[in-house]
């Protein structure tokens, strides 16, 4: 039996002073670099992993960052309270009202771009060696849950963005987001259910259906009344003596917390859980947008920089480095966004110019798609190979999904407000 004594307590705070130290000081480097800071984040946990700290110094390393049941656990537990976090804020992007208003043309971009790239991304990595399979993994499993990994578009990302650009209140940021928006809900929604089959012993077929049911009922109830719900509860914190805005803050951690335990008992990943509560409370007019982004800010000021920073501790980025698989999942993550939303926005009978936009604005997979590898990770679904592709298809698609917006806009085919001229070229 593994006792928590005094020691574990020192050398766990040591911990976190030394990842989250290094993390939020590369982070603000990347930051002034115009790099997304996650990067940096990343970097840090490379820099005191087993990648550089563990070849100069094997043995502080090894001191530091002991694999000892106890101490791993207290860093992995803080790592987790990182991810939902992380989820719930990302939710608080995603404004149903908006995505609503906007109509078919944001729901037709926004599915499709997911399905397309599902179904670009699963012949072409089912077919590769097993040897990348995770240990929980079969063919189907591995190939499915790549495909749906390289669908998902960070919109945090899209709408750091379209913001630095001065597009967020023009038609054409307004529509990226909100499809956005749609591809986030429907991505995440495929992605638990793929997770829930995957990591199954066994696929009972009553059980998965009451499970499917269940879960399409508490999404669709988030969606529809979701806001409204925690709209009512806002008011009746509000008009209470509580200190604020620490008491809305609580309130909206603890719909997280709510929403996590019953997408949890359901069957699904507690992840789907705290990103529709983010959902709810950004949709709803009783939360502030400034609240919203200070319960962000603080989140992404401690939890969220360790979970990226542990994600470098875990395993050897050099060793896990494969050139071609790597090279692969990028372009098949970047390509299927991109001619997912462009196919979307064409089927919703966009202008040419506005749907080459759409698809460069979906190509980013940013922090999500490092949160879908970290979890398949943890999972065994896949091999240290295929994380490390993962990473660096998310890394490098954030990177440049900001120029690529401004290059298209610079050129005159995406104008705030108006529709792009006739003779445009894509």
């Amino acid at each position: 039996m593994h006792v928590l004594d005094e020691s574990h307590i020192l050398l766990f705070l040591l911990q976190l002073l030394v990842l989250l130290g290094a993390a939020r000081t590369l982070g603000a480097l990347c930051e002034e670099l115009r790099v997304p800071a996650i990067a940096g984040e990343i970097l840090a946990g490379v820099l005191l992993g087993p990648t550089v700290f563990g070849r100069i110094g094997p043995d502080a390393q090894r001191w530091l960052f002991p694999s000892e049941t106890v101490q791993a656990t207290m860093l992995e537990t803080v790592s987790w309270l990182g991810v939902f976090f992380l989820l719930l804020a990302s939710g608080f992007h995603v404004d149903v009202r908006q995505a609503l208003r906007e109509g078919r043309a944001a729901l037709l971009v926004g599915v499709v771009g997911v399905i397309v790239p599902i179904a670009i991304g699963y012949p072409v990595f089912a077919a590769l060696d097993a040897e990348l399979w995770g240990a929980e993994a079969n063919r189907f499993s591995f190939a499915l849950f790549l495909a749906v990994a390289s669908s998902i578009t960070a919109i945090s990302v899209v709408a750091r963005a379209i913001a630095d650009l001065g597009l967020a209140r023009s038609d054409d940021g307004t529509l990226a987001l909100s499809a956005c928006a749609v591809n986030d809900v429907f991505g995440w929604f495929l992605f638990t259910i793929v997770l829930s089959v995957a990591t199954a012993t066994q696929v009972d077929a009553t059980e998965m259906a009451r499970t499917s049911i269940g879960i399409v009922l508490f999404v669709a109830a988030c969606i529809s009344i979701g806001s409204r719900v925690v709209g009512v509860a806002a008011r009746a914190v509000l008009r209470t003596s509580l200190p604020q805005p620490a008491a809305l803050m609580t309130l909206v951690v603890t719909v997280g917390l709510l929403c996590g335990v019953i997408t949890q008992w359901l069957g699904i990943h507690a992840i789907l859980g705290f990103f529709l509560a983010g959902t709810m409370a950004g949709s709803s007019e009783e939360v502030p947008e400034e609240l919203a982004h200070n319960l962000s800010a603080t989140l992404h000021a401690v939890f969220v920089p360790v979970f990226f920073a542990t994600l470098g501790l875990q395993i050897d980025f050099v060793t896990g480095m494969d050139l071609g698989v790597t090279a692969l999942f990028t372009a098949v993550a970047m390509g299927g966004k991109f001619v997912g939303a462009w196919m979307g926005a064409r089927m919703a009978l966009l202008p040419q110019a506005r749907s080459v936009l759409l698809g460069i604005v979906f190509v980013p997979g940013g922090a999500m798609e490092i949160v879908v590898g970290a979890l398949a990770l943890e999972l065994q679904l896949i091999s240290e190979t295929v994380f490390v592709a993962i990473v660096f298809a998310a890394l490098l698609s954030s990177i440049v999904v900001g120029p690529l917006i401004a290059l298209r806009t610079r050129r005159g085919e995406s104008r705030p407000g108006r529709e792009p001229e006739p003779s445009a070229t894509p």
